[in-house]
């Protein structure tokens, strides 16, 4: 197994042992499973369906590009985490609009937070890997790429978050 392959098994285990420590520490009871109600679950499934159409619409449309010989000029691991990318932005964005992303045993302060936290760690890494000229190598746009693509959709969820509940207090208010 070549040292690209491997960093990238050690990360996404390291990855889901962090994800772990995450949901216990952003959900009130200590829990990993965030518990929604009926409406949450509904709207949720909903934002699962546009996430799952626009992942299939860019890979068509990625299918199609490459099928006539159009050169992306990115890596294929660039390529696809990209479209999984958008398509969580997607569900996300969905998901804070209509009320079914914060879930009932969550403390959407220390949530918002570790949004935040993960964009800022995403944002360092993509810059660190500009800085060292790793994003793009014979013209080609490399993995490091994701990272900054990471940091924009964390951002901007966390963005969406502070706004939704701007908002809902102002309401609260009248």
């Amino acid at each position: 197994m070549e040292a690209r392959a491997m960093g990238l098994s050690l990360g996404i285990i390291v990855g889901l042992i962090i994800c772990v420590v995450i949901f216990k520490y952003w959900n009130k009871d200590g829990k990993i499973r965030t518990k929604y109600d009926e409406k949450q679950e509904l709207t949720r499934g909903r934002a699962y369906k546009y996430a799952f159409w626009t992942l299939a619409a860019f890979e068509c449309l990625m299918c199609m590009i490459t099928g006539f010989g159009v050169s992306l000029h990115a890596d294929m691991f660039t390529l696809h985490l990209s479209g999984i990318m958008i398509a969580a932005f997607v569900h996300a964005t969905y998901s804070v609009w209509n009320d079914a992303y914060i879930g009932l045993n969550t403390n959407s302060r220390r949530f918002i937070v570790c949004v935040i936290v993960i964009a800022l760690i995403n944002l360092l890494s993509g810059v660190m890997a500009l800085i060292s000229g790793n994003i793009i190598e014979d013209g080609v746009l490399q993995p490091p790429f994701t990272n900054l693509l990471c940091a924009f959709v964390f951002l901007a969820v966390g963005v969406e978050l502070i706004i939704k509940n701007r908002i809902e207090k102002n309401d609260e208010e009248d």
